[in-house]
């Protein structure tokens, strides 16, 4: 999932600022790798462990949500090209 969201989130980039555009992406999967395992032993100290399958079931039905969202705007985009 994360090339393909990368390769995504380049594409959206103008040319001048591919760049930036990945190394981006690459802090928000670090920022994201920081914050999760906190958080989710939070989560698990508190409500037990099968809470923590809830909220990554969560996380990812939001993230696939947003995925869905990204891929018809960029349908979209290239049938208005044709």
């Amino acid at each position: 999932m994360f090339p393909g969201l990368g390769v995504e989130a380049v594409r959206r980039a103008p040319p001048e600022s591919r760049g930036v555009a990945m190394g981006a992406y690459t802090a928000c999967l670090d920022i994201a790798l920081g914050v999760s395992g906190p958080v989710l032993g939070a989560i698990a100290g508190r409500t037990g462990l099968s809470s923590v399958f809830l909220a990554s079931a969560v996380v990812v039905f939001g993230a696939a949500f947003i995925a869905e969202r990204l891929l018809r705007a960029r349908s979209g985009i290239d049938e208005a090209l044709q």
